[in-house]
Order: C-alpha cells, then sequence, then structure tokens
C-alpha cells in the first residue's frame, strides 16, 4: 500500500516525548514505536504486516496498549 506517511519530525517528537515516559533503557526507542503506530494508522495496514524497519508487531502492539491504558 502506497501511503505519504512520513515520520516525527524532531520538534514534533520533543512534544511527544514530554507526555510519555521515555526515562527507561529499552531495546527500541519510543520514536521508532510512535512512528510504527503512525504508520500503521497511516496504512491501515494489519499489525502482524507491520514494516520490515520497525521492531515486531507485538512489540508495537504491547506499548500501544500501554499507552491506550494510561490514556495517551
Amino acid at each position: 500500500m502506497k501511503t505519504n506517511f512520513t515520520e516525527m519530525t524532531d520538534s514534533q517528537w520533543q512534544f511527544v516525548e514530554k507526555i510519555i515516559d521515555n526515562k527507561r533503557s529499552r531495546k527500541h526507542s519510543l520514536r521508532t514505536i510512535v512512528n510504527a503506530i503512525l504508520w500503521l494508522n497511516e496504512t491501515g495496514v494489519q499489525w502482524r504486516n507491520i514494516d520490515s524497519k520497525y521492531p515486531a508487531w507485538q512489540t508495537i502492539y504491547y506499548h500501544f496498549r500501554q499507552f491506550k491504558l494510561r490514556g495517551i
């Protein structure tokens, strides 16, 4: 599926980073996780068909669910 999706700019990330907890060390950066969630939303692709440049769909879904439970 072709899309005009562009990942977050540095200034956009600075805004988002203030909202989410980005203090602890992680295997994948939260910026990458958030970009993957935005990409999924933009393209409408199923979780299991996430682009290979992003972490595994289970990782993305875990963080998506955590954000949702926290009201983010």
